[in-house]
């Protein structure tokens, strides 16, 4: 009898939730946002096993900001429609943002309208 056995561990990526009319802590629009989960797994003839390091992240459209979530507001966010900034850890700050008045900029401006400072 012969068998070939197909395994291996792979990273994963996909989206939770969506989040509609967001108001952006960084550029002050109405955006979107999208809590992301990404995780590690093991899997045998492409079955998933197990899975671990889960890591939650929110994304938001509008300038992509991008945010971790603490994994004991992940289930509070999955089933809420508001999202509270100040439970999430900023870890992508998103270049559309001045860096030295904090003013949103558009992306095809070379110089920031408001300060006059360089991107």
């Amino acid at each position: 009898m012969f068998f070939i056995g197909i395994f291996g561990i792979q990273q994963k990526e996909h989206s939770v939730k969506e989040f509609d009319n967001i108001i952006c802590p960084e550029c002050e629009k109405l955006t979107r946002a999208q809590l992301r989960e990404s995780y590690t797994y093991f899997h045998f003839f492409f079955i998933p096993l197990f899975k671990w390091n889960r890591q939650y992240f929110l994304q938001l459209r509008c300038c992509g900001s991008m945010y971790m979530v603490d994994p004991d507001y992940v289930d509070e966010l999955k089933r809420s429609d508001n999202i509270d900034f100040d439970r999430l850890r900023k870890i992508q700050t998103p270049n559309n943002i001045c860096q030295n008045c904090g003013s949103f900029i558009h992306p095809n401006f070379a110089y920031c309208p408001y300060c006059g400072q360089k991107r």
